[in-house]
């Protein structure tokens, strides 16, 4: 009895020891930590977080989701701040919840990111209360609400949080959720950049570069941007790249220097910024004495601007599809980037949009609708390009009358339509008079339109009926060999296949095809189209979204890394651009692969849930089982006894009804997912993108 006392003693003496040794080494790597020694704080918290310290798991989850001190890897700290979030850490809890926010080692989860930062901000986390700010100003997770955003920005911005005081003053700079102020903008942003924020610089450098709450100089604005991208800033705003380019792209207050435009736009590119890789597009487009014009890399970098969300990158695509610059002139599809862009309020699009309906290009000519999208970027000059107002000016300088209009319309709305008759209504110009100048501005036009251009719709249209050769590519992969298999895809396939044949169509079906074989089938049915034809290409499989581009996966993908599977898959541009190549009348693509991510299970934090969004060419519909970070469902539950996907066997039984157009069977396909998914509690919306020409049946 006396002898196990006595071990008990010694093993409790070791294990006060222990904690002892484990809290020292806290207390040593909390010094290295406000030091920004981050080598000495692995080597201090290495072992005492593998034994449990919350506080040690804390700072390893920030080095290991930073890449600071140590080789950046988000699936470890993930593994760290779980352990220490789960114990209640509110450090770990904030950071844990920003990953799920922004989807880095995990995938996007806004409920769980709203749950771990309120449970954090509760006991003081600054860095929270700002989190929470971002989701309510964003509406992820909860319903956007700016003002609720500002609540949540100042309870941290009046504590010292620089997060909370530059996205404060940013949303005073705008007048969101808050009256503009400029005076308390400045004030902030201040604040922020004194504790060396980044992005308090930027917000700094925007008020000086807009003379807002303080004298315009920018000569400070350009010192604050670059100070916002110094290394030694705290969590650098690397948005502050793409407003150097700006800067020196147009000649704001220093002279024009497209190469220091460019030097600052391509450090934008290497962090993946999306606006500098618009700025660099532009500068590419065109080149200089010392870089040389590359079209095909500009395209390529308008392309990912846009598809990581800039409305201005779809305003540059729209340019280069009209110019045909790194991709081949498809006024058609400048059109439907201009009309996105505009409608989403880009005032250089708007000018651009005008130009089209001006001269009628793809559309019929309507100087009314051109001459309120003028109007309409005219009302907010010091937003616009340097190209749209050089047009304006030229535009309202031959057109007088219209000059007029200027000074005595009041400032029009954003539809294009109105606003121009809503100006001219307002003067004292007879209808008379209006006619008149209708018709002359319709002679100038007929002039100035070029001999070569493109069929208005209508004419399309009637050229669309004419009977066509159909083919159909068929792809069904279900077994996996180092991901997870599928139960349906196969038969999915082969259902689609039956079906077609069935309404006319040449089909070709594979089944479970590897990465040789998948390419062959491509090469193979790409090397089969001849022009004029009615092309579909179907497959069901696993897909993976990375970046900006989605990748169809063949059986025998390994995907250790990311550049691995792009090199294993199947690029979907690829095959749409095959479609393209081969000039076909209509060609659809319906991709059902729009399952859960395939890497997950096996621990590689590759892609994410569903399918990116994607631009169809002209002529072209593409179709996804799902919208964007949507998982598309097998069955409707255990009871399901259907052999097909969900999706699918809706497709099957709306593609047999007689005269329907095909974008309508699309579209009521949609609509029966939908309602099929809810009922049993999930959600799943069929993308569709659109730029066919047309009519066009399964069944006439």
């Amino acid at each position: 009895m006396r002898s196990h006392s006595i071990a008990s003693f010694f093993l409790l003496a070791l294990g006060l020891l222990h904690s002892q040794a484990v809290l020292a080494d806290y207390k040593k790597a909390a010094e290295a930590f406000r030091a920004k020694d981050w080598a000495q704080v692995f080597r201090d918290c290495k072992d005492a977080a593998d034994a449990g310290e919350m506080h040690c798991q804390a700072n390893l989850g920030y080095l290991y989701k930073n890449g600071f001190g140590v080789v950046r890897d988000l699936p470890r700290s993930i593994e760290y701040l779980k352990k220490c979030a789960a114990q209640g850490q509110l450090n770990c809890e904030e950071m844990l919840g920003d990953s799920y926010r922004s989807g880095q080692g995990v995938e996007v989860n806004y409920a769980e990111a709203l749950r771990l930062f309120l449970s954090s901000s509760s006991k003081g986390n600054l860095w929270a209360y700002n989190n929470l700010g971002n989701l309510y100003l964003n509406g992820q997770g909860v319903k956007r609400d700016p003002a609720e955003a500002a609540r949540n920005y100042r309870i941290a911005a009046e504590k010292g949080n620089p997060a909370g005081q530059a996205n404060l003053a940013d949303l005073y700079r705008v007048g969101l959720g808050v009256e503009k102020n400029g005076t308390l903008a400045f004030d902030f942003a201040t604040k922020s950049a004194q504790r060396n924020y980044g992005n308090g610089w930027n917000i700094l450098g925007l008020l000086h570069r807009d003379g807002l709450g303080t004298k315009k100089d920018m000569q400070s604005a350009i010192s604050a941007f670059k100070k916002a991208v110094d290394p030694s800033v705290t969590y650098p705003a690397h948005i502050a790249y793409a407003n150097l380019a700006r800067i020196y792209y147009r000649g704001d207050g220093v002279p024009v220097d497209l190469d220091e435009s460019a030097r600052w736009a391509t450090a934008g590119v290497k962090v993946n910024q999306r606006d500098s890789m618009n700025w660099l597009a532009n500068i590419l487009a065109r080149g200089t004495a010392k870089i040389p014009k590359d079209p095909d890399q500009a395209f390529q970098l308008a392309r990912k601007s846009s598809a990581l969300g800039l409305v201005a990158a779809k305003n540059t695509l729209g340019v280069f599809y009209r110019d045909g610059v790194g991709t081949p002139r498809d006024l058609q599809l400048a059109f439907q980037m201009f009309n996105e862009a505009a409608e989403a309020g880009q005032l250089d699009a708007r000018v651009n949009l005008g130009r089209m309906y001006l001269e009628g290009s793809v559309v019929t000519k309507d100087v009314i609708k051109a001459e309120g999208y003028f109007l309409s970027a005219n009302a907010n000059r010091d937003s616009l390009g340097v190209a749209a107002s050089r047009y304006l000016d030229n535009y309202f300088a031959k057109n007088s009358s219209a000059s007029n209009q200027i000074a005595k319309a009041p400032i029009p709305s954003a539809d294009g339509v109105s606003p121009a008759s809503k100006a001219m209504s307002s003067t004292n110009t007879t209808q008379q008079e209006l006619l008149s100048r209708l018709e002359a501005m319709q002679r100038q036009l007929e002039q100035l339109q070029s001999a070569n251009n493109l069929i208005v719709p209508d004419q399309l249209s009637a050229t669309a009926s004419a009977t066509a050769i159909r083919r159909a590519l068929i792809i069904g992969n279900d077994r996996y060999r180092h991901v997870p298999e599928l139960r349906n895809a196969r038969e999915d396939a082969t259902s689609i296949s039956a079906s077609l044949r069935n309404l006319g169509y040449s089909t070709t079906l594979h089944r479970d095809l590897d990465e040789k074989d998948f390419k062959k089938a491509l090469r193979d049915f790409r090397a089969s189209l001849e022009g004029g034809e009615e092309v579909l290409f179907f497959f069901a499989g696993h897909g993976v979204q990375l970046g900006s581009a989605n990748y169809l996966l063949p059986i025998d993908v390994k995907g250790d890394n990311e550049e691995q599977v792009k090199d294993e898959a199947i690029e979907l541009q690829r095959v749409l651009d095959d479609l393209k190549s081969k000039n076909s009348k209509f060609a659809l693509a319906i991709i059902d692969a729009c399952r859960d991510n395939p890497f997950k299970t096996s621990g590689r934090a590759i892609g994410g849930r569903g399918l990116a969004p994607t631009t169809a060419a002209t002529g072209q519909m593409v179709m996804f089982s799902a919208g964007a970070g949507q998982q598309a469902l097998d069955s409707l539950g255990a009871t399901d006894k259907e052999r097909n996907g969900v999706f699918t066997r809706v497709l099957l039984k709306e593609m047999t009804k007689q005269g329907v157009p095909v974008d309508r069977v699309l579209r009521n396909v949609r609509n029966e997912v939908v309602r099929l998914s809810k009922s049993v509690g999930h959600e799943q919306t069929p993308a569709l993108y659109d730029q066919a020409v047309g009519d066009f049946y399964f069944k006439k």
